[in-house]
């Protein structure tokens, strides 16, 4: 197996050179060959071709870690009782939601430098729940409240978990073409955030046929940061008017993240002027500096039209990793009866899914 992987390696490189290497169309070193889907030196130098404007349509699902809230089964909360049945651990579910991004390059003079900026927006809304039967056991918290513990044979546990994701990214980059078929760009700029986390998480137990009392805990968390940004863009054209391209990215945002989290327990939800206490209200401020990585590979299609403009679209997967973001204030009951503040588990924040891309160069 070892070995395998190695040669695996060197036979598919070495089938993408051949590949280029006889590539009949956009990869002449002739210097009078034309692509068609080159844009031509001259038109640039007349039209002042300095401008690309795009927009994305961006289908993406997001999934955060340490967002358990309930257990399902799985065990009879007793060290000589078997478990009879494979429980579950509920979380809010990851699915896919719509966003956009939109972005401009500037390119002086024709040269091999740009300037670039772009906005990402993202919002998203996970939602599930878990109800059994009053008299029914086996639904128990994994939040501790002040109303509910562990053993707790809960009726009802529900998670909604919702961001608002807002990313500026702004930098320079160098485009170096290689024979007309590889066009590689490094790149390094700022990546500047600012996101909301919120997260509600709510317990109800049926006392008895008439009374339903219920504790809910809101979690929200604000992050405002900014950090350096740095990485590749690559391009392999295959064809005379297609490639493959792909990018990877890089960043280190510094922000001062707040925390907070707010327990309400309601005695009766059934009577209608119930008693309602908040019985926990907790801050934390804590400067942070978060890593984040950035991936994104698919296919893009250029056209030179009316003999001065670029257009293009792209269509493809991308994928970014916001590492140690998602963080929760939680309780526990420590030795002695005192109560401990946690700062909760730290989980990954992961976006990924299908970007869409038109844009033109004027």
């Amino acid at each position: 197996m070892s070995t395998m992987k190695p040669l695996f390696l060197i036979a598919l490189i070495g089938i993408l050179g051949s590949a280029a290497a006889q590539c009949p169309h956009g990869c002449s070193d002739d210097p009078f060959y034309y692509d068609p889907c080159r844009p031509d030196p001259n038109c640039i130098e007349m039209y002042n071709m300095d401008y690309q404007l795009y927009g994305d349509f961006i289908w993406w699902q997001i999934a955060g870690s340490g967002n358990e809230f309930a257990r399902l089964g799985g065990s009879q909360n007793d060290p000589i009782l078997p478990a009879n049945e494979q429980g579950c651990i509920v979380e809010p579910k990851c699915h896919f939601e719509p966003g956009f991004r939109i972005g401009m390059a500037f390119n002086p003079c024709g040269s091999t430098w740009d300037l670039f900026g772009q906005y990402t927006y993202l919002y998203t809304n996970a939602f599930t729940e878990e109800i059994v039967k009053m008299g029914v056991a086996g639904l128990h918290p994994l939040i501790w409240t002040l109303a509910y513990d562990e053993t707790t044979d809960l009726n009802l546990a529900k998670g909604e978990w919702m961001t608002h994701f807002n990313v500026f990214d702004f930098g320079f980059r160098k485009i170096y073409c290689i024979n007309n078929c590889y066009d590689f760009q490094p790149h390094i700029g700022i990546k500047a955030t600012w996101q909301e986390l919120d997260y509600d998480v709510t317990y109800q137990e049926i006392v008895t046929a008439t009374t339903t009392t219920q504790s809910v805990q809101r979690f929200h968390t604000d992050f405002q940061g900014v950090g350096l940004r740095g990485g590749f863009d690559a391009a392999w054209r295959f064809s005379h008017c297609f490639s493959m391209v792909g990018g990877m990215a890089l960043s280190a945002v510094y922000s001062e993240l707040c925390s907070t989290r707010e327990d309400t327990f309601t005695d009766d939800i059934n009577f209608h002027t119930p008693n309602v206490d908040k019985n926990v209200n907790l801050k934390l401020e804590k400067c942070v500096l978060i890593p984040v990585f950035e991936l994104t590979f698919g296919v893009r299609f250029n056209q030179h039209v009316c003999g001065c403009y670029d257009v293009y679209a792209f269509a493809g997967w991308e994928t970014q990793v916001w590492m140690d973001l998602n963080r929760n204030l939680y309780i526990q009951t420590a030795n002695g009866g005192d109560n401990n503040i946690l700062f909760g588990p730290h989980g990954n924040i992961t976006y990924q899914g299908l970007t869409a891309r038109v844009g033109i160069g004027f």
